[in-house]
């Protein structure tokens, strides 16, 4: 499983949510006034989304069609490159509720994967960096500055305290 580790809010809408860090965030939280799921140190990892509910999955290993057997981190780079090839594929792991499932390739949206989940079912959209500097702006960071593969998974802002959390929230919790 790929994971990172950040210190930080992670601020809950639905089955997604956004982790805010830096100075002041545990004001800049209590002022958003969404649920707070975890504070502290938030553990993320990669998973994919899928197509219909519970929406979410951690991939640990694949069977393809033709009977190869795919584990680790060789599961994402499968998917992007081979997942609609063999749509028929198994791919195994933990689903939204935390329980051992099976789902075959065609049921994963890799357009929109791969994603970066808190614990089992909640899908991280956005990493919110909070700069006093910024008092009321909301900017876009580079993916690059992410660590590798949560690139892809995670929009970047750079944020003042003072943001309009209603105006923000479809920009951060919105489609990539």
């Amino acid at each position: 499983m790929i994971q990172w580790t950040l210190n930080g809010f992670c601020l809950e809408y639905d089955f997604r949510a956004l982790v805010i860090t830096g100075v002041e965030t545990a004001e800049v939280a209590a002022r958003s006034k969404w649920p707070i799921l975890a504070q502290g140190e938030i553990n993320l990892h990669l998973g994919v989304a899928l197509f219909d509910w519970p929406f979410v999955f951690t991939p640990t290993r694949i069977i393809t069609e033709r009977q190869q057997l795919i584990e680790g981190e060789a599961v994402f780079d499968w998917l992007m490159e081979g997942c609609y090839r063999m749509p028929r594929s198994e791919v195994f792991s933990v689903d939204a509720h935390g329980k051992e499932a099976q789902v075959f390739a065609r049921d994963i949206d890799i357009e929109e994967s791969p994603i970066a989940l808190y614990g089992s079912g909640t899908w991280i959209v956005s990493l919110i960096e909070i700069d006093p500097a910024l008092n009321a702006e909301v900017q876009r960071l580079d993916r690059a500055e992410l660590p590798d593969r949560f690139g892809k998974a995670l929009k970047g802002y750079q944020a003042g305290p003072m943001i309009d959390w209603t105006k923000q929230a479809k920009q951060w919790i919105g489609a990539r």
